[in-house]
């Protein structure tokens, strides 16, 4: 029993399918067919019949024609002819339209999730500036940040990091954010880590100077002492 079970092997399925299958529109029978041709495909068998298909799903024969019609009406499936190494043409079944809507489906959820994001970082920025400014924002100021963030492409973290800058100077408007913003682009600073890197070694040049300027004053201090002569010994 063990033998014959380690024998029947395996069939790989997505984890994505199974978990969306009813989003794409497929039914539950639907999928069990698939699956029943996707292990008959790994065993070499490219065009199951019906009959056979029929014995290893429980469905009568007349639901499964039903089913590989729909699939096929449904655009998830479609029979290919193709010419084998033996030069005959031989029907087999083709199941790239169902992953071609899988892939949609992929980018669809990405790009809604990526939309979402985007929506909550918005809405995490307003807020943001509104407790710091401690006013609501005006209309012209909410279509000033939409523009940072749409047309500009101004990370929601820099925008973050530009208040922060405007608030230590207690400059509490979008103009002078909108001058550190633009100050940072200019300098290709385009990431929270590259703005603090830059500040690091403007400090570290800032204290560099400093220290050599404190040698310099030292050097003269310590220089080499010029003798001072009275007029009267000039005489002499």
């Amino acid at each position: 029993m063990t033998r014959k079970f380690l024998n029947a092997g395996n069939t790989v399925v997505s984890n994505y399918l199974l978990s969306h299958f009813h989003q794409l529109g497929l039914t539950s029978d639907e999928l069990v067919i698939y699956l029943i041709i996707e292990k008959q495909r790994e065993q070499g068998d490219l065009f199951p019949s019906s009959k056979l298909i029929s014995r290893e799903t429980g469905l009568d024969e007349s639901k499964v024609y039903e089913l590989l019609h729909e699939l096929i009406q449904n655009k998830f499936m479609e029979i290919k002819t193709v010419k084998h190494a033996d030069g005959k043409n031989y029907d087999q079944y083709n199941f790239d339209l169902l992953f071609d809507k899988l892939l949609q489906s992929a980018d669809n959820e990405t790009e809604t999730k990526k939309q979402q994001t985007q929506k909550n970082d918005r809405e995490t920025v307003f807020k943001q500036i509104e407790s710091e400014f401690g006013r609501p924002l005006s209309p012209i100021e909410y279509e000033t940040i939409n523009q940072w963030l749409t047309d500009d492409h101004y990370a929601p973290e820099m925008i973050s990091l530009a208040l922060k800058e405007a608030v230590l100077s207690q400059a509490y408007s979008l103009r002078y954010m909108d001058r550190i913003l633009l100050n940072w682009e200019k300098r290709n600073l385009t990431t929270v880590n590259q703005v603090q890197k830059e500040e690091e070694r403007q400090r570290n040049s800032s204290s560099s100077d400093h220290n050599s300027n404190q040698r310099n004053v030292k050097a003269d201090l310590n220089g080499p002492k010029i003798p001072i002569y009275k007029i009267s010994d000039q005489n002499k």
